[in-house]
Formats: C-alpha cells, sequence, structure tokens
C-alpha cells in the first residue's frame, strides 16, 4: 500500500522508546538526555558510515594504487628516464634500494592538479557553476527546528526538523505538520566562516505566529537582528530538469546536502482542496527535511520541502511546496496570524455514511452538530439535527470522511466571504416525517483556530 506522508520527511521520538521512530517527526534526542536514543542514533548512523567507508575506501585505495602503477608504467614506456622501473615487465621494481615503495613515492606522479579558485564562478546564465559555492552562500539561511511536548508537568522532546530563515529580524517559514501538537520550540542558527568552514551555532526559543493546515506551512518568530535571510524566488520560472539543490537535517544530520532535477511541475498531492500545488523532485528527502528549502540554481528557495511518495514500488519521489503561492499564505499568517479571504460554512458536522445511515435508519449526508453563533450562518435557519445532502446542488457525501471534507472544501473553493449559496438539508418534523428544505447561506471569513 503506498500513500503520500508528509510525516516521512520530519523525525519524531517515542519517549518511552530508544529506537528513532521513522514516521513521524523529527530527530535524535539531545545526547546528554536521552542518552539510549543518541546512542541508537549513533550506532546507526556510524554503521552506514563504516559500511560506505569499507565499500567506498577499500575501491577508492585500490583505484588510487592501480592508477598509480599505471602512471608510472606510462611514465617508463614514454622514455621518462626514471630508472627506478624496470620497463621489460612494466612492473615496479626498486633498483637501487631493496625498501618496499612508501605511498608517497608510489602517489607522486599521480597528483591531480587541483584548480579551485577563492572567487565564486558563475555560468553564463548566472546560475553558480559550483554547487559548493551555492551552499556557502545560502546553507546558514537554514535552520534547525526542535519542538518539545508538556509531559508529566516537564518539558519533553518531541522531534526536530527544518525552516527557512525568512527576514533578517527572525521570521522562520517551516511546515504546519513540524509545529502541530507542540507546546514550544526552539531553533538553531549557525553562523559558519567562508575561508574555514567551521560554524558557529546560536540557539533560540521560538514563538509559534500561525499555521495553516490547509497549505501544510507555518511561521515561527525567533528574537534576533541581522539573521542570514534566503532570497524567495520565482517559482513560475522552473523548468523540467531544472537543477534542484535542498537543504535541511534528516535524522538530525543538520546542514545536509542533496541534489537533483525538478521532475514535475504542478503537482496536485494534497488531501485539502485548497492544498497548494507541489514541485516533484528525485533530490534526496527523508524524515527532518520538512520545512526545509529547495534552491534553485541562483541560491534562491522555489519550495519549501514537505513530504515524499512512499511505497516499495517507488523511489525518488519527492515534493516541496511551491515557494510563489507559499508566499501570500506566509504573509498573511504573519500579519494576521490566519490565511485571509477564505470562506467558511460555519458549522461542525458528523459525515452519515450510506452503510450507517442504513443501519440505524438515517439519511446519509452531514448531520448538524453545532452553528457558530458569530457567523452568518446562525441567523440563515439552519438547525442543529438537520442533515446536509447538497451545497450549490452538488452532493456532499464522499467514500470516507476525508473525501467528504474534501469535495465541501472544493465546493467552497472560489467562494468568498459574504457569498450566499444554497444548502439542501433533510429536516425531520416533530412528527418524524422527514422533508427537504432549502436554505440560504451567508459564508463567512475563516480567522483561524
Amino acid at each position: 500500500m503506498s500513500e503520500f506522508n508528509e510525516f516521512d520527511n520530519v523525525q519524531k521520538f517515542s519517549t518511552e522508546n530508544a529506537e528513532v521512530q521513522a514516521q513521524p517527526v523529527q530527530q535524535a534526542a539531545p545526547e546528554q538526555k536521552h542518552v539510549k536514543k543518541s546512542k541508537g542514533l549513533t550506532v546507526k548512523v556510524m554503521a552506514l558510515i563504516a559500511a560506505v567507508a569499507v565499500v567506498g575506501g577499500g575501491a577508492g585505495f585500490g583505484g588510487a594504487y592501480i592508477a598509480g602503477r599505471s602512471m608510472q608504467k606510462d611514465a617508463v614506456v614514454s622514455g621518462s628516464g626514471n630508472s627506478h622501473y624496470n620497463t621489460s615487465d612494466n612492473i615496479a621494481a626498486p633498483v637501487e634500494s631493496s625498501s618496499v615503495p612508501t605511498l608517497n613515492e608510489l602517489q607522486q606522479n599521480a597528483a591531480i592538479k587541483h584548480n579551485i579558485s577563492d572567487t565564486i564562478e558563475y555560468n553564463s546564465d548566472g546560475t553558480y557553476k559550483y554547487t559548493r559555492d551555492l551552499v556557502k552562500e545560502v546553507q546558514d539561511s537554514i535552520v534547525y527546528i526542535e519542538v518539545f511536548v508538556e509531559s508529566r508537568g516537564k518539558s519533553t522532546l518531541y522531534g526536530s526538523a527544518s525552516g527557512i530563515i525568512i527576514s533578517k529580524d527572525g521570521y522562520i517559514v517551516t511546515n504546519n505538520h513540524v509545529v502541530e501538537d507542540a507546546d514550544s520550540f526552539t531553533v538553531k542558527v549557525n553562523d559558519t566562516d567562508p575561508v574555514t568552514g567551521l560554524s558557529e551555532s546560536e540557539t533560540y526559543d521560538a514563538e509559534l505566529i500561525g499555521t495553516d493546515a490547509d497549505t501544510d506551512l507555518a511561521v515561527l518568530k525567533i528574537k534576533a537582528n541581522d539573521l542570514p535571510a534566503a532570497v524567495l524566488g520565482d517559482s513560475d520560472q522552473l523548468h523540467l530538469g531544472d537543477d534542484v539543490v535542498v537543504i535541511g537535517n534528516p535524522l538530525g544530520l543538520e546542514n545536509s546536502v542533496t541534489k537533483g532535477i525538478v521532475s514535475g511541475l504542478n503537482r496536485q498531492i494534497s488531501d485539502s482542496a485548497r492544498g497548494l500545488s507541489s514541485i516533484q523532485t528525485d533530490t534526496g528527502i527523508n524524515s527532518g527535511n520538512s520545512g526545509g528549502a529547495m534552491f534553485n540554481g541562483y541560491g534562491e528557495v522555489v519550495g519549501v520541502v514537505n513530504c515524499k511518495f512512499v511505497a516499495d514500488y517507488a523511489e525518488s519521489l519527492g515534493f516541496a511546496i511551491t515557494i510563489n503561492e507559499a508566499k501570500g499564505v506566509v504573509d498573511d499568517l504573519i500579519t494576521k496570524g490566519y490565511v485571509s479571504g477564505r470562506a467558511v460554512l460555519g458549522i461542525s458536522y458528523n459525515a452519515i455514511s450510506e452503510y450507517a445511515a442504513a443501519l440505524r435508519g438515517w439519511t446519509p449526508g452531514l448531520l448538524v452538530a453545532s452553528i457558530n453563533q458569530d457567523m452568518a450562518v446562525a441567523h440563515s435557519g439552519l438547525a442543529v439535527g438537520d442533515t446536509i445532502i447538497e451545497i450549490e446542488g452538488e452532493s456532499v457525501l464522499g467514500d470516507d470522511t476525508t473525501d467528504t471534507a474534501y469535495k465541501i472544501g472544493k465546493i467552497l473553493v472560489g467562494k468568498k466571504p459574504g457569498d450566499v449559496i444554497t444548502v439542501t438539508v433533510v429536516r425531520t418534523d416533530s412528527l418524524g416525517r422527514e422533508k427537504k428544505v432549502n436554505i440560504e447561506v451567508e459564508l463567512s471569513e475563516y480567522v483561524g483556530n
């Protein structure tokens, strides 16, 4: 079974289990507080590094040795005058000394000249020529977020993920699924020396400014100045095949860099009818990358990483929310604390499936459970106990609760606060008789939870 799982991009912890949980949110706990968890992660990471070292290191050393032998052989054949090797069998053999050649001696003719400039180089179109230069310029705009929950009177580390600094005075964008259900947050900001590559960090307490579940975006704020804010680009200028770089904190491995291409554009993958379009990429995305940035070749943020596709038969299917659509949401979250201009009906309901209705003798639809008395719907004539079967002539009943919510959202997309819609309900009178009633309802503005 496959599914789009936004929680696969962050790593959560169970406070009762020392094993790192791969599915939910965020990073390994700090070593001094959670010894078992840190030890477990260290063992796994070291096992991975060891495996790479054995395979890559063994092959790498052997390759270097063979390359050195080969180049020495070529030097002899070309008549370089090197008296230390026998040209008859092309095998290195000491003539004047019985000692075995050192590695430095074997490598003396194999050195490759590294023409690395301290000056950043660009391609003719203005993009960075080398990924390393791009990373040096933008890496400090990505932060490490830890989220905490209150448990038994104390704050407990719940997990970690990534965020993007979007202003010098401390506004940070991340995903809604990173911060939801959490009680407090900390943000670690890095200051990397461009010459030495050494990094110093400072950790701040963060305030939650606003969240939006429909678009999976959230904004945090820390009290700081002169932060290395990222430059927000134009995601509409992306093309299939463009190079992109993702920076984040997968599994707590801070400032990890992966590179790939734009594999698809305008992907609609959200369960919400208001979900933003996404950029598909083959760039490596893992738990903890959530809230991190996707950069284009100019070093501009073009996407906010939020999910990947999980399936036994699929790989390299990661997604990022387009920055152009995210900008408006983020701006509203900062200035208002919610996304403005969204129409809402103003009720809560219970979805009654056809199966449940048949068992209990009810009408399938949306059973009105409560009505917000501060919204226009309170004056419409809609009543608790009514069963909504249609909105604007469209059936509201989906295959399940999630599908039903999606259908309602889709019906309301494009509607504005103040618009009037027709709601068709089935109402039972005092004698138990059912009748259909059309009710005109004015939509109100959603102002957050």
